[in-house]
């Protein structure tokens, strides 16, 4: 065994004799660059499974479910037909997987991002910014759950998902006590409303201005107060206005 102190030079490797009977076992050279073939397939599979997952999504999100054809996603990932169908059974389950993905990663990004320790104002705003910075890299994922959040071709397990995103995006405004209809509309007025803000500015000027966003995160949360406001307090407010 060739032993070498950290540092030194090379003339300072100590000598082993060349007496094959005292030669020890060594270590097999492995050239980094060379990956066993086994690890190479694996590689190379999971490469096209993430083209297929990523072009799906682009698609789903531009075309919706029923106009996107699988021939039309295997083209756009640059696969055949038949390597989409050893990753997914078919179309529906490669919907329901795109749109759990994209569940997820827009949940951690709440998670990671949006403080809850606010009040509920900026609260609104802080989710608000955090939609326009999860758009900016991640568009399709946005669209694919705005657009599918409460879709009938949701699977049960994509079902969960959409329920709990929902719960989660409703606990950052906290709606009216018992108001269990207000808090099922929270998401999809929220998500709606950006959606419609940022594909018509994606259309016009292929960009949004800082300033739009926080006008419109103003106008809502002006609608969204009047909402929020319970029926006891609405009568205290009547009543403290009469003559």
């Amino acid at each position: 065994m060739v032993t070498r102190m950290e540092n030194s030079p090379l003339s300072e490797i100590i000598d082993i004799s060349s007496d094959p009977k005292h030669i020890h076992d060594q270590d097999p050279i492995i050239d980094p660059e060379k990956e066993p073939e086994e690890e190479k397939f694996y590689k190379k599979q999971e490469e096209s499974k993430e083209r297929i997952f990523r072009s799906a999504l682009k698609l789903f999100a531009e075309r919706g479910f029923f106009e996107t054809r699988i021939p039309e996603i295997s083209a756009h990932a640059k696969v055949g037909v038949g390597t989409m169908y050893r990753h997914f059974r078919n179309k529906d389950h490669l919907f329901n997987e795109a749109f759990r993905i994209s569940v997820r990663e827009f949940s951690e990004f709440l998670d990671n991002s949006i403080s809850k320790n606010l009040s509920s104002k900026e609260q609104f705003f802080d989710f608000w910014k955090g939609l326009g910075l999860f758009s900016q890299g991640k568009f399709d994922q946005l669209i694919m759950i705005e657009r599918n959040l409460s879709s009938y071709i949701l699977d049960e397990e994509s079902t969960k998902s959409a329920a709990g995103l929902k719960q989660k995006i409703s606990e950052y405004f906290a709606p009216a006590q018992n108001d269990i209809n207000l808090s099922l509309l929270y998401p999809s007025l929220i998500l709606g409303s950006f959606i419609g803000i940022l594909r018509f500015h994606r259309i016009q000027e292929n960009h949004i201005e800082p300033s739009l966003l926080e006008q419109s995160a103003e106008m809502l949360w002006d609608g969204f107060s009047k909402i929020r406001q319970s029926p006891t307090s609405k009568k205290k407010e009547k009543q403290t206005k009469k003559p």
